[in-house]
């Protein structure tokens, strides 16, 4: 029997709404789309324990219960972020948003995770305006986790286990699974979505086994913890470099027990400075976004609250993950922002070209120097057959393919042979998205651009609030984009309502054609089908892995 247990108050001429939750009452505010939909929204509500103290470098635990009634109408908490200070940043930042067109009713749920490498963002209503979802009737669910230090430092023993981002993303999806139903959302039909970041999140989610019964479906927005920024190997050195620019006994110190003990002594501001510092040492040649974000998710010892204890390539590709159905996808060209100082982007590129043993991925795992120099000329080959410095282009398609690109098409591929997998190109360019500079040989949409139509943002600038200002082929694709995700939200079928806007294509899967084929939705002016995205690059990737690849591989 569902209870719903709830009331409203109307004051000063607008209506409040209270909710009460097992943890304590909330009180959330009654608001309204453009297209004239009333909604209520709920923000800084929390689901764990503020993790400070003792409990910094912990995995979270749920929040004490509070008398009275909390408000929860301003998103005013965002995590440390490691580049850039911000009046909202709080290591008390373990908070989730959540916004409902009704209360009593089971609609699906879109529970979505922010990207930012790691290190960065944040989903306030600035950001992750809700409204757009709002008006196809959902439920639609946005957190914080720790990001940085905070949620990533590991010195991979028991001491410091690492990927508390993870959990805490974990935590936010057994809350909405335990009280959505209190907001109108059906705990049945939870679809987490996550971009960049998120997306790898999302999919780390899908490889833990207690993520069992969280969630129904999953979206992927360029990224899978199989992209080489997703992942650090080293991060007990850089645990240890990090406490080292705080206190410089711990450049020779690897005591873990004491660097532990050292940095719940120091305040949040100190720690978050000190990883800014271990940020500015990234160097072209162990750029984070190739070789593994400084503070990213690791590999755990065996513990109790171990999250990931081994390696993610293997774990999909025998099938040992969460079985969910999923869209995953990429934009035309995920690089592209890199073409916006082309001076700049001409002197990384022949650095590259006189190192060309740097083009070659970590994950390979060649360590021979010669070897590795030859395996970067095959590479640059799939992409030029000039220097990379004489063709700008390619090396943009590079940089995509190398972060993006190759380790999406993989994850589609493997988690195909045992789930629904539907798999997208984004190669809208519109006034909408907009962010980076042309270039000649390359695609046209650059990494994030399809978020701006998916979130109202009003940002640094930025707005998209009035959607209709825009041309009508923008509007048009942004109702597209919001369909298809709502479609595969409610039914797991993107294609269960057909739409003159989506002129009557079908998406298929991708195992519905011959393995070959990889079948996926071209997302531009039309919609249409087609085989294999980037294949020519692709398929050398796939024979570089094949011929050179050494011992397993964690990431592709």
């Amino acid at each position: 029997m569902r209870h719903f247990a709830l009331f409203a108050l109307f004051n000063f001429g607008f209506s409040d709404i209270v909710i009460h939750l097992p943890d304590g009452s909330i009180r959330g505010k009654q608001s309204v789309t453009l297209t004239h939909k009333k909604f209520y929204s709920f923000e800084k509500i929390p689901y764990a324990a503020p993790p400070i103290g003792e409990l910094r470098f912990q995995a979270p635990i749920l929040p004490k219960k509070w008398d009275g009634v909390l408000n929860t109408t301003r998103s005013d908490a965002i995590c440390y972020q490691v580049a850039g200070d911000f009046s909202l940043e709080s290591e008390d930042c373990l908070y989730l948003n959540v916004y409902t067109p009704k209360v009593d009713a089971l609609l699906p749920v879109i529970f979505y995770i922010h990207g930012g490498g790691f290190i960065g963002g944040a989903c306030t209503s600035s950001i992750c305006g809700p409204e757009f979802f709002i008006d196809y009737n959902v439920v639609v669910v946005t957190i914080n986790y720790r990001l940085g230090p905070f949620g990533f430092l590991s010195t991979q023993d028991t001491e410091i286990p690492g990927n508390n981002g993870l959990k805490d993303q974990q935590l936010a999806l057994k809350w909405a699974r335990n009280n959505i139903i209190l907001f109108g959302g059906d705990p049945s039909r939870i679809t987490i979505v996550g971009q960049s970041a998120g997306s790898a999140s999302v999919t780390y989610q899908i490889l833990n086994k207690n993520s069992k019964g969280l969630f129904w479906a999953a979206i992927c927005q360029s990224g899978s913890f199989l992209s080489p920024w997703s992942f650090q190997r080293n991060s007990r050195q850089i645990a240890f470099q990090t406490a080292s620019y705080i206190n410089e006994t711990f450049k020779t110190n690897n005591d873990s027990k004491e660097l532990r003990k050292f940095l719940l002594t120091v305040t949040a501001d100190e720690l978050d400075k000190a990883s800014y510092r271990v940020h500015q040492t990234e160097t072209l040649q162990n750029r984070q976004i190739s070789q593994g974000y400084f503070y990213a998710p690791v590999l755990e010892v065996e513990h109790e609250d171990a999250f990931i204890t081994r390696k993610m390539f293997g774990d999909l590709k025998i099938g040992n993950f969460v079985k969910v159905p999923i869209i995953i996808g990429i934009t035309s060209e995920e690089a592209l922002e890199d073409a916006n100082d082309l001076s700049l982007l001409k002197n990384i590129m022949k650095t590259y070209d006189d190192n060309l043993d740097w083009l070659v991925p970590h994950d390979l795992n060649v360590k021979d120097k010669q070897k590795r120099k030859m395996i970067g000329e095959i590479i640059r080959s799939f992409y030029t057959g000039s220097k990379l410095q004489d063709d700008l282009s390619a090396g943009i398609r590079f940089f995509s393919d190398n972060s993006f690109t190759r380790s999406v098409i993989k994850h589609a591929q493997l988690q195909s042979k045992f789930t629904n997998v539907y798999f997208y190109q984004f190669s809208y360019d519109g006034m909408i998205g907009n962010v980076s500079t042309l270039i000649k040989g390359a695609g046209k949409v650059a990494h994030t651009e399809e978020l701006r139509y998916m979130w109202r943002i009003d940002f640094q600038g930025y707005n998209n609030t009035d959607i209709e200002q825009f041309p009508e082929d923008d509007v048009v694709t942004h109702r597209r984009l919001l369909t298809l995700w709502t479609n595969f939200a409610k039914t797991l079928n993107p294609n269960s309502k057909k739409f003159e806007m989506l002129e009557n294509i079908s998406w298929p899967s991708v195992a519905t054609g011959r393995p070959k084929d990889l079948l996926y939705l071209n997302i531009d002016k039309e919609l249409t089908i087609k085989s294999y995205p980037k294949i020519a690059a692709y398929l050398g990737w796939n024979m570089i892995y094949d011929f050179f690849g050494e011992e397993e591989f964690d990431t592709f």
